[in-house]
């Protein structure tokens, strides 16, 4: 009797065996400027981003990843272990934050704020490169180079 029973539910269970292994994961959404924390089931030996300017990667621990949402758009990331393995294969949703930010239109112009409480201009992608976008930007944009130009050279003089 549980011979057949076996054989009465063996395509029953592959079946659903099958219906999980195709059911899609759910994407991982991240917030613009805000970061999703990953953990891996094994440690990473190479990611890789679909579209760099949508999302980035950086690696906290071997088993950590933090994934920051650059700019709204899907993409996907790709983790494998030191073998080649696919340990981490996933969609990645850049959204707009659920809170505290503004948008003010003027025509086709648009203006981005970030208020808690009191509001203050932030540029976001996809917004028009007016005098405006650019006076704000530059000092994040120039960062990097004054941060490198600051730094003395291994020889201890500034480069």
């Amino acid at each position: 009797m549980a011979l057949t029973a076996w054989n009465r539910f063996a395509p029953l269970g592959a079946a659903l065996a099958l219906a999980v292994l195709a059911v899609p994961a759910q994407a991982v959404v991240v917030h613009i400027d805000q970061n999703a924390i990953v953990d891996l089931a094994a440690p990473a030996g190479d990611v890789v981003v679909g579209n760099a300017s949508i999302a980035d990667v950086n690696l906290i621990t071997p088993q950590r990843l933090a994934i920051l949402g650059r700019s709204y758009g899907l993409t996907n990331v790709i983790v494998t272990d030191r073998m080649g393995r696919t340990i981490f294969q996933q969609e990645v949703n850049v959204a707009p934050a659920p809170t505290g930010r503004v948008s003010l239109y003027r025509g086709p112009l648009v203006s981005n704020y970030a208020c808690s409480p009191r509001c203050e201009r932030t540029p976001m992608p996809g917004e028009d490169k007016d005098k405006n976008y650019d006076l704000m930007t530059t000092a994040y944009k120039d960062y990097g180079e004054r941060a490198h130009a600051d730094s003395p050279s291994p020889s201890g003089q500034n480069q």
